[in-house]
């Protein structure tokens, strides 16, 4: 008996062990809708918080959200302090302390909006822009041609409900975003009316969660690539995507 009561705590223990281990932090910046925001109940939903939830719950790991400003999220992931940082674009620099696997979680638009009532146009030379004061988030990425382009007048702030409201007090003549997100903003802060949309887009491209290389996450973020992978051929992934259009 009392070696079975011996081997039965040893397990609770290690079972309580392994449950703390399995619980990783996911920081994330202002809400983006669709992508992840906070609902009017107080509760994390939208479509990729969705996507990792089921993800996580397949490889049963406990997920815990954490939102901070953007920048503080990437330096969380890089000292160690955040496990994972969701959906953002890989880069050189981030590589340098973030694995990002093969799966994405989505792909993102990025393009240009003015205020209604200008007539500032774009064809797709991000030179001509050069003498514009162009709004954009501190250390985010909008893709390697803009990234490297040559625009010196760059208006940088930390959300981008910060830019447009910068655009609509006319301290910058554009801002680049998230086409989805930047349009459900203006629709929520009832000013749909006085920001418009420049074609073509900036750029398409993948958005990723990248886990900490300081927490040694190498094989987690592989055991979550396949697992998304597994996700995206299954019914679940096309519910989530049709419930958030």
């Amino acid at each position: 008996m009392k070696h079975i009561l011996l081997v039965s705590v040893l397990l609770f223990v290690s079972t309580q062990v392994a449950n703390a281990q399995s619980l990783i932090t996911i920081v994330r910046g202002q809400d983006f809708p669709p992508y992840h925001f906070m609902d009017e109940s107080g509760h994390e939903t939208g479509f990729i918080i969705e996507v990792i939830q089921a993800v996580a719950e397949d490889i049963n790991i406990g997920i815990k959200f954490k939102q901070y400003p953007w920048s503080r999220c990437l330096r969380m992931v890089e000292s160690g302090n955040a496990d994972a940082m969701m959906n953002l674009f890989k880069t050189a620099e981030r590589e340098r302390f973030m694995h990002f696997s093969n799966n994405i979680l989505a792909y993102e638009i990025n393009q240009f909006f003015k205020l209604n009532n200008t007539s500032l146009t774009y064809d797709g030379d991000l030179g001509a822009l050069s003498s514009l004061k162009i709004g954009a988030i501190r250390n985010y990425s909008y893709g390697p041609v803009f990234d490297s382009a040559k625009l010196d007048n760059i208006y940088r702030l930390e959300t981008e409900t910060s830019l447009i409201k910068a655009l609509l007090g006319k301290r910058c003549h554009l801002i680049i975003g998230n086409n989805r997100v930047i349009e459900m903003l203006v629709k929520q802060m009832g000013v749909e009316n006085g920001v418009a949309p420049l074609f073509p887009v900036v750029s398409k491209e993948p958005l990723y969660l990248g886990f900490s290389k300081k927490k040694n996450h190498g094989g987690l973020s592989e055991t979550f690539s396949r697992a998304l992978g597994k996700l995206k051929r299954s019914n679940a992934y096309e519910k989530i995507l049709k419930k958030f259009n």
